[in-house]
């Protein structure tokens, strides 16, 4: 009996490059909580001190999207805009409020929904149990209330970042990036394309598989160390160009960071002081004998560093240590100096 078999033969498409336009929307998303990534904290620090308080408040909004930022990556797909900066954000300035929503929730809730969300409560609680959003404050409703601003506000943040040296920064990363390309280039034709992405990513090889085209994108500003977005056919990849450096590199670069932020006497005598008590701005200024608005520019430096952390009792803000991260700090440091590798 004849058999005929009918297919494609046609291998996907795969595409290796550093992207502008991904790299401003996870420098964004880092600027949110710094300590995330500790390669650039003093960049992050450099940053909120010129942005404007307008500006700030805008930043502190992306806060409060559930991914804090990364879901401007979910306009890639659509807008297909991955070098030039502007359009980009000029396609999700000219997007209608619903769409823009649309990708805030990541795709989860049908437009119908985000749209009866904007005059309907009850919708927007169903929205809040089926993404979880978190809803302290009222936020969801504060979103939903006033949806034409929350996309402003992303409009403005966005190009802030890229107005206020953000290519410089860009530049001065290219080596790094570069050197991530060339390193998932050289895996590639060495094994399936599903075993380089096990390899490059240690993700299983599974969630790999099906796509017509790949997109596999070294990051600076990546944070977490890797992000997917993908359509029906489409996969794209973001991951840390930082794959390409040894495991004692990688370790130099978190400690030069972390000592940098604790190079300050005063610092210094606020982590020890932190270590042992919970204690509040005024009290430690009294102790220290700095003035209170130093103190919380100290403070807040620590916490970007995920070395303090904060809780509110009452009417007072507490700080204390993060002490399992200070003994990880330390025991890396003498890993560092005295590991026999």
């Amino acid at each position: 009996m004849p058999l005929e078999v009918y297919g494609s033969s046609r291998l996907p498409e795969v595409n290796i490059y550093y992207s502008p336009v991904i790299e401003l929307v996870c420098a964004v998303h880092l600027l949110t909580d710094p300590a995330h990534h500790q390669y650039e904290m003093k960049w992050a620090e450099e940053m909120l001190s010129i942005l404007s308080q307008e500006e700030l408040e805008a930043l502190q909004t992306i806060k409060y999207y559930p991914a804090g930022g990364i879901e401007f990556l979910n306009y890639v797909l659509e807008a297909k805009e991955l070098t030039d900066i502007e359009r980009f954000i000029d396609y999700i300035d000219n997007s209608d409020v619903i769409d823009f929503f649309f990708y805030l929730l990541n795709e989860n809730i049908e437009k119908e929904k985000i749209s009866e969300a904007f005059t309907d409560i009850n919708c927007r609680y169903k929205i809040q149990e089926k993404i979880k959003w978190i809803v302290e404050n009222d936020i969801l409703m504060y979103f939903f209330d006033n949806p034409k601003e929350i996309k402003d506000k992303a409009v403005k943040i966005l190009y802030a970042v890229y107005r206020n040296g953000f290519n410089k920064k860009l530049e001065q990363a290219m080596d790094k990036l570069e050197e991530g390309v060339a390193y998932v280039n050289s895996f590639i034709g060495k094994d399936s394309l599903e075993g380089v992405l096990e390899k490059i990513t240690g993700k299983p090889k599974r969630v790999f598989v099906g796509y017509k085209e790949y997109n596999i994108i070294p990051s600076y500003f990546v944070s977490p160390r890797l992000i997917r977005i993908y359509s029906d056919n489409n996969l794209y990849m973001v991951i840390d160009c930082r794959f390409t450096r040894d495991k004692k590199e990688a370790l130099l670069d978190e400690l030069s960071s972390l000592l940098k932020v604790i190079d300050d006497k005063s610092r210094m005598e606020i982590l020890r002081i932190l270590v042992n008590n919970k204690s509040y701005g005024k009290a430690l200024s009294d102790i220290i004998g700095i003035s209170t608005p130093t103190i919380s520019h100290h403070l807040e430096i620590l916490k970007q560093a995920g070395l303090v952390k904060e809780e509110k009792i009452r009417n007072i803000k507490y700080f204390y240590a993060d002490k399992e991260r200070l003994k990880k700090v330390i025991h890396d440091i003498n890993k560092y100096f005295f590991s026999a590798e």
